[in-house]
């Protein structure tokens, strides 16, 4: 009896796995690009596809495997963190440009945040979303959507954050292009600006446990259930 509570607990355990598929972990853009189509999980949202797209004429890309990539939340909350630590002082501006997809439960709120950030003269830090809530985006990460689409803003020292509802989408397509710009150098004063962290957060519904608080319950019950059987051996 023992041994088949063992077994199905095993068999739990490694379908669990396979249902978490990738959990996400800090990690580059340049690593989070290598997961491809099959992406990786917040608690039950999977993040994929993620992809660099051509940015602005004549700006300087920055090397995804310099801008670092941290998960946080759960199903109810999921969010990336990307930071860059970088600062330029002359022309052309610095730019990050990548598209990547969120899918899991009805999603109910879209935000971005910018902070970490400084600037000096005319120098300016900013990102902006667009994003495309129940569709794709074409090969360029921004056209193409024929869903609902928009972008959202931020600009570091104006506007930090910025949001929009999201009407019970399951699948969204999200482009962030981050930028880091000196300014121009007429009129003076020729800026500074110096990159920081930019997030995007998505909110959600769920009814449904996290596939960890499922799988913690299932092993407490499991452990509850051998120590019962052992107890009642040593009573024959």
């Amino acid at each position: 009896m023992t041994h088949r509570v063992f077994s199905a607990l095993f068999a739990f355990l490694t379908a669990a796995a396979a249902w978490g598929g990738t959990v996400c972990t800090t990690g580059t853009l340049a690593s989070y690009e290598a997961l491809g189509s099959g992406g990786c999980t917040i608690g039950g949202v999977t993040m994929a596809s993620f992809g660099g797209v051509p940015g602005t004429a004549g700006a300087t890309e920055i090397d995804p495997t310099t801008v670092t990539v941290t998960p946080s939340g759960g199903t109810a909350n999921p969010e990336l963190t990307f930071s860059v630590n970088l600062t330029v002082s002359t022309p052309p501006l610095e730019e990050v440009i990548f598209t990547y997809t969120v899918s899991g439960p009805s999603f109910t709120m879209d935000t971005i945040t910018l902070s970490n950030s400084a600037e000096t003269g005319n120098g300016a830090v900013t990102d902006i979303q667009n994003y495309c809530f129940g569709g794709l985006f074409g090969p360029d990460g921004i056209n193409g959507c024929t869903q609902v689409n928009g972008s959202l803003l931020t600009l570091d020292g104006i506007q930090n954050n910025d949001n929009t509802p999201i009407s019970g989408a399951t699948l969204l397509a999200i482009t962030d292009d981050f930028t880091i710009d000196p300014g121009p150098p007429s009129p003076p004063p020729q800026g500074t600006a110096s990159g920081g962290t930019f997030s995007d957060q998505f909110n959600a519904i769920t009814s449904t446990p996290e596939p960890g608080a499922f799988l913690l319950t299932f092993s407490g019950l499991a452990f509850a259930a051998v120590r019962k059987l052992r107890a009642s051996h040593r009573s024959f």
